[in-house]
């Protein structure tokens, strides 16, 4: 039975629990004289960096350089939103009372770096939140080129039924354990068609998994997603000036065979096309040319959502956005609210 890289269920806020219970006792010894300030921030953070590498999973990341179909930056990109969504940092502000009053000055270094820490944190968060905000969600059918939010129903490719780190566990199609990301490619069907999402270096944002002895997070089959990355068409005509020029083709097709076109659409039987028959000619080339750009959009291979190229986010969630972004706002109140706390602490403290 392997170990639990992670600690989970009751172990988790027992560990925290720990944690401030240590930092009361070096508060009591500092006051003691048993222990010097700087020692007791330095154990403090010391247990304080340990726990967080086993809470969070960092040495997870630490490692990732091993597997070569992972990306340590954006890992620790990720590692790094969650971390300050989730709020772990407020395990330093109990430090703060360490300090006595022949240290003012070491307290208030320490009070505005955290300050900093939590202005810092809410321009992060709301640079996510309006990132998700204002990119539209769209459908495979009407995809613009570039940056977009797609939803969809996930899928091995074709004749694939089994994807995952064990054989006990079900199918998936992405999934990472411990030190290894997959990063096999998969589909995304929206009802109007289907592309093919490429998950390297992507930001994976899904629940931790437990199946005993097995801990890792997953998409499956058939789950909904949404996906924020750069959408790209493969050999296919897209934009409406190109879909205009394809049924201009078409008319021309038909027009060279004048027979056939005549006896098709002059309806009233004088030899000409009027502008009555033109506008039925171009309603008939209008819907097969839209029928032949649905079949393509069902190739999958004809589109792909990837990493961007600009350094914009490309996250994979199987959260709703809407909750993320709740989660996201609430976080980011509080790292204002802990600011203008902090920020108002130092000028009462420079006012004694």
């Amino acid at each position: 039975m392997s170990m639990p890289l992670r600690p989970s269920g009751i172990i988790k806020p027992l560990i925290w629990f720990m944690w401030y219970v240590s930092v009361v006792v070096l508060i009591v010894h500092v006051f003691k004289g048993q222990i010097s300030i700087e020692g007791a921030l330095l154990k403090a953070g010391t247990y304080l960096a340990l726990i967080l590498a086993w809470t969070i999973g960092l040495h997870q990341y630490l490692f990732s350089f091993f597997s070569p179909s992972s990306s340590l930056f954006t890992h620790l990109k990720g590692l790094l939103i969650r971390s300050i969504s989730s709020l772990f940092y407020l395990g330093l502000f109990p430090a703060i009372f360490l300090f006595n009053d022949t240290s003012i000055i070491n307290r208030a270094t320490y009070i505005t770096a955290l300050s900093l820490m939590s202005l810092l944190w809410a321009f992060v968060l709301y640079r996510r939140i309006r990132l998700i905000e204002d990119t539209p969600s769209t459908r495979l059918n009407s995809a613009a080129q570039g940056y977009a939010v797609l939803k969809g129903k996930v899928s091995l490719y074709d004749g694939e039924v089994v994807r995952g780190p064990h054989k006990e566990l079900p199918p998936m199609v992405w999934y990472n354990k411990y030190l290894y990301t997959s990063s096999a490619g998969f589909l995304l069907n929206d009802g109007k068609g289907i592309c093919t999402i490429d998950p390297r270096d992507a930001e994976v944002i899904t629940p931790l998994q437990h199946y005993a002895p097995y801990r890792f997070h997953a998409i499956y089959p058939a789950e909904t997603i949404y996906v924020l990355g750069q959408f790209e068409t493969l050999n296919k005509q897209r934009n409406e000036h190109e879909r205009k020029a394809l049924v201009s083709s078409k008319i021309t097709e038909w027009k060279r065979d004048s027979a056939k076109f005549l006896n098709y659409f002059d309806k009233d039987n004088d030899g000409v096309i009027d502008d009555t028959e033109m506008a039925t000619v171009r309603n008939a080339a209008d819907r097969m040319v839209d029928n032949h750009l649905e079949e393509t959009y069902q190739q999958p291979a004809s589109h792909v959502v990837s990493s961007p190229t600009d350094g914009r986010p490309f996250i994979l969630s199987s959260i709703h956005p809407n909750k993320l972004i709740t989660h996201y706002k609430l976080a980011l109140i509080v790292h204002l609210f802990m600011w203008l706390t902090l920020t108002g602490f130092l000028f009462a403290m420079r006012a004694i």
